[in-house]
């Protein structure tokens, strides 16, 4: 369905990371929430950052800038080079279609700060951006880890590889997968509580991209980054999200760790839930990963539904919700509606 952050920056202001949409009012869920607690959207909200361009993060973001008008958006760098632009100008809106979501949204997005005349609404960002440093009463800081330069380029590549061809149809579906090496991670510190936010970006091995270019550039001692108590697990807890000195180097001994579920490619799997449990004080998970699994009916009913069925899934419009609070005496009150899973690691 998506992920979703808001972030209470401290005197009354708010942050958004990502945008998905309610099931059932297909409204941003951040608005849905942020209204639910009398926050006024349009004063309050001072910031709307989307990591990368995939669905499941960027889905009605363009409601989300036309409702918070005191609103910076960021995003990635690479989507305001002239790759990105071209590649979302091919794509119309088309009311009969539910494809190329990503840059339909993205193209939304442009026309409306070129209608409204308000550029300076648009930030890019990249590795070291800070989005705000506020000193007034309890330091506030948040800063984006990624993308490295060589993710940013290399995005550039791929999107340039999707341009429309001459003599050529358009090609449905081609955002790239690669998106997720371009995703901003980020590090969030209130007072003496620090927070990170993994975003989906991925490892590779590369020491120029993912995580490793976050060690390899040196970005945490030159900034003076505290390791961080609780952890947004990046892109839904796979392996390919993992890298030992997430754990080693940013966050402290057992942290509180939690993460959304992705239900078409079954993540976290139960090796990985296991391998985050072991290495947590709690895993929190937005909704059970397995909860999207097809009913078993019998063989004849089976094959029946096969032949005329060109896909399937079992429709679950369960939206989970975790919240976290840290509190003035630096406690953790932690709570979540009934769709969110915890797991505790057993002390012996």
């Amino acid at each position: 369905m998506g992920e979703c952050i808001v972030l209470h920056v401290g005197e009354g202001r708010w942050f958004i990371i990502d945008s998905c949409l309610c099931p059932s009012t297909k409204q941003p869920i951040a608005l849905n929430y942020l209204q639910s607690i009398g926050v006024d959207l349009s004063e309050q909200v001072v910031g709307i950052l989307i990591t990368h361009w995939h669905s499941d993060h960027i889905e009605g973001a363009s409601t989300l800038l036309k409702a918070c008008h005191n609103a910076k958006l960021y995003c990635s760098i690479a989507l305001l080079k002239k790759e990105a632009l071209q590649l979302a100008a091919l794509y119309k809106k088309d009311i009969f279609a539910d494809t190329d979501k990503e840059i339909r949204e993205f193209r939304e997005i442009i026309e409306f700060l070129s209608e409204t005349k308000d550029r300076n609404r648009f930030a890019p960002v990249k590795n070291r951006h800070t989005f705000f440093d506020y000193r007034n009463t309890v330091p506030t800081r948040l800063v984006a880890l990624s993308p490295s330069d060589v993710a940013v380029t290399q995005s550039m590549a791929s999107l340039a590889e999707l341009a429309e061809k001459q003599g050529k149809r358009r090609t449905r579906n081609v955002v790239p997968t690669s998106e997720n090496l371009n995703a901003v991670a980020l590090h969030f510190s209130f007072g003496n509580f620090s927070v990170l936010l993994g975003s989906d970006l991925e490892e590779t091995g590369n020491p120029q991209t993912g995580w490793s270019a976050i060690f390899n550039d040196q970005i945490i001692n030159e900034l003076s980054l505290p390791i961080a108590s609780l952890f947004k697990v990046s892109h839904h807890g796979s392996e390919t999200g993992y890298h030992d000195k997430i754990w080693q180097e940013l966050l402290i001994e057992s942290p509180l760790s939690m993460t959304t579920p992705y239900t078409r490619s079954s993540l976290p799997t139960a090796d990985n839930i296991n391998k985050l449990q072991n290495l947590s004080f709690h895993f929190l998970i937005t909704k059970d990963p397995q909860a999207n699994k097809r009913i078993k009916r019998e063989n004849m009913v089976e094959r029946e539904l096969r032949s005329i069925a060109k896909d399937r899934r079992t429709i679950n419009e369960k939206m989970g919700h975790i919240q976290i609070r840290y509190t003035s005496d630096g406690a953790l009150n932690i709570s979540g509606n009934e769709h969110a899973v915890k797991f505790t690691t057993e002390v012996l």
